[in-house]
C-alpha cells in the first residue's frame, strides 16, 4: 500500500466511507490540506528512474518503460496508476535527458503529471556520481457530483448535497512541481537520494479548499552480486517518507542468463506499517523488450476484503551505445589562427 497521509489513509483503508470522508473535509471548511502521497509501484526497484532521475545518466542507451498498476480490484473506485517514462544519453554520455508521464485515480480524484528531467555525471577517484533535476506540471481533478453527504438528496435527475461548500462541478487545477536527486556507484553498490513533488502553489486556490502537493523524500540502495555463471542477485532497500510517516520496501531480485527474472519483497518494517509481500516474475521477450509482472500478497486487514493487486511493466532498450565514444576531435583551421 502506498505511504499515505491521514486523508488518503482513511480513503484507502475504509473504502466504503471514502466519499463521506471527502465530503466531511469540505463541510468542515478546512482551508488547506495536503494531497495524497505519490503512487508507489512494487516494480520501482527495477524502474529506479521513476523516483530518482539522476540514475538515468548511468544507462548508456535509450530506455522506455511503461507500468500499469491496479490496486484492490474488488473495490469500486480503487486506486489505478499508469506511468510512462523514457530517457536517453546526451553529450556523449556525460548527461541524460528524459520525461515522465503519470496518471493516478482513486475514488472521485484523478491526477495527471508530466515532467522533464536532466541528469549530469561526475567522475571521482572512488567512483561515479550524478545529480538530477525534474520539473513539470501536475493536474488534480475532483468530481464533486460523485460526493455524498449524510443529509444530501440524490435522485435520478437531481443531486443536492445540501452543503454550502459543495456543488456538482468537476473542479480542476494545475500547479508546477519540481524535484532534485543524486545517485552514486561504488564497487557494485549503488544508491541515491531524492525529493520530488515540491510545489510553491496549492491546487484549487479559488475554491473553498486548497490542495497542496507534499514533498516525498526517498533513499534507495542496492548491491549487484554475481553468484554463478549467468546467475545474479540484487538485494535492495527503499525508504520513503513525507517527514510525517515512513515506509520501507525490502526487495531481492534474481536473474538467470539475463533471460529469466524472479524476486520477492516486503513492504513495511513494524506491525503497524507491514503491508504486503510482493512477488515478481520477468522474462526477456527479445533483445529489446523485457516483461515483468508483480502480485502483492496483502498482510494488512484491508486486503482480506479489498482483493488483489496486480502490476505489469514493459521495458524497451535500444542497442547499447559504444562505451568508447568520445566527442569528435577539434580541427584547427589555419585561416583562423593568429
Amino acid at each position: 500500500m502506498p505511504l499515505a497521509f491521514n486523508i488518503e489513509f482513511n480513503m484507502r483503508i475504509i473504502p466504503q466511507k471514502w466519499i463521506l470522508i471527502i465530503g466531511l473535509i469540505f463541510s468542515l471548511g478546512f482551508q488547506e490540506v495536503y494531497s495524497q502521497q505519490l503512487s508507489h509501484f512494487s516494480l520501482s526497484t527495477i524502474n529506479k528512474f521513476q523516483f530518482n532521475p539522476a540514475v538515468s545518466v548511468f544507462d548508456n542507451t535509450m530506455v522506455i518503460t511503461g507500468v500499469h498498476r491496479n490496486q484492490w480490484t474488488n473495490i469500486a473506485g480503487s486506486p489505478s496508476s499508469q506511468l510512462v517514462n523514457a530517457y536517453l544519453p546526451l553529450d556523449y554520455g556525460i548527461s541524460a535527458g528524459g520525461f515522465q508521464l503519470a496518471t493516478d485515480a482513486i475514488g472521485v480524484e484523478n491526477s495527471l503529471s508530466l515532467s522533464v528531467t536532466y541528469a549530469r555525471m561526475f567522475n571521482f577517484e572512488w567512483g561515479r556520481a550524478s545529480v538530477g533535476l525534474l520539473g513539470g506540471l501536475e493536474q488534480k481533478r475532483i468530481d464533486q457530483s460523485a460526493l455524498r453527504t449524510p443529509g444530501g438528496f440524490y435522485g435520478e435527475n437531481e443531486i443536492n448535497h445540501r452543503d454550502p461548500l459543495l456543488d456538482n462541478r468537476n473542479i480542476s487545477s494545475w500547479v508546477p512541481v519540481f524535484g532534485l536527486s543524486a545517485w552514486a556507484t561504488y564497487r557494485g553498490i549503488e544508491g541515491g537520494v531524492s525529493i520530488r513533488q515540491l510545489s510553491p502553489i496549492s491546487h484549487f486556490q479559488n475554491e473553498e479548499i486548497s490542495y497542496r502537493p507534499k514533498g516525498e523524500f526517498s533513499l534507495f540502495v542496492d548491491y549487484f552480486m554475481v553468484l554463478d555463471d549467468g546467475l545474479f542477485f540484487i538485494p535492495s532497500l527503499h525508504v520513503y517518507s513525507d517527514l510525517r510517516k515512513v515506509q520501507t520496501f525490502i526487495h531481492a531480485l534474481a536473474g538467470f542468463n539475463n533471460q529469466y527474472f524472479g524476486g520477492i519483497g516486503i513492504r513495511g518494517y513494524s506491525p503497524n506499517s507491514m503491508d504486503a509481500v510482493a512477488l515478481t516474475a520477468g522474462i526477456r521477450l527479445n533483445d529489446r523488450f523485457v516483461f515483468y509482472y508483480n502480485y502483492d500478497i496483502g498482510l494488512s486487514e484491508i486486503y482480506q476484503a479489498a482483493g488483489s493487486t496486480h502490476e505489469i511493466m514493459l521495458v524497451y532498450r535500444m542497442p547499447e551505445w559504444r562505451s568508447d565514444r568520445t566527442p569528435p576531435p577539434v580541427i584547427y583551421n589555419p585561416r583562423f589562427l593568429e
